[in-house]
């Protein structure tokens, strides 16, 4: 072989070995920005879950407290007026029937007795239904709550494998 064919030998070589050099570059390059995009897109799939799970609590929150807040206007108000109305009126047929004849005052009397069961038992009963309807409320924000947990681990665990088969790690 003459000198000049071995030099074009060897220019060819070192062409196909920069040719190659470059390729396995690109190649890098091109993985490297692959698996930077799909970690920010597990990145961003992880914090959308954790965005959700926040929001779903929250808005369990509030509903709760609107519960509370609603069940204690009711008691505070509304019951104790009603409460407070009975006893007027239960005190009024009391005058009344001291005005009037003994049979009267007796039947007032039982008005006013039953007037103040009723009011009690009103309350009470009022009372059972906003703890009924707290624990209703209370159950809802555990299913909330529980169903976000879910949301959240299931997230985790497509990332984890995600990553997983794409590291090969197991």
């Amino acid at each position: 072989m003459t000198e000049e064919e071995n030099n074009n030998l060897d220019n060819e070589l070192d062409h196909t070995i920069d040719q190659s050099e470059e390729t396995t570059e690109e190649a890098n390059t091109s993985t490297e920005e692959k698996i930077n995009a799909l970690k920010e897109n597990a990145s961003e799939a992880l914090d959308k879950a954790k965005e959700k799970t926040a929001e779903f609590i929250d808005d369990a929150k509030e509903i709760l407290g609107n519960v509370k807040e609603k069940a204690t206007e009711f008691m505070n108000e509304d019951a104790k007026e009603i409460y407070s109305s009975a006893k007027v009126k239960a005190a009024e047929f009391t005058e009344d029937a001291k005005e009037s004849a003994k049979e009267f005052s007796e039947n007032a009397k039982e008005v006013y007795a039953e007037a103040k069961v009723k009011a009690k038992e009103f309350a009470d009963e009022a009372g059972d239904k906003l703890i009924e309807f707290a624990d209703v409320a209370e159950e809802k924000l555990d299913d909330f709550a529980e169903d976000a947990k879910e949301t959240f681990t299931e997230a985790k665990e497509k990332t984890k494998g995600f990553f997983g088969k794409l590291f090969g790690k197991k």
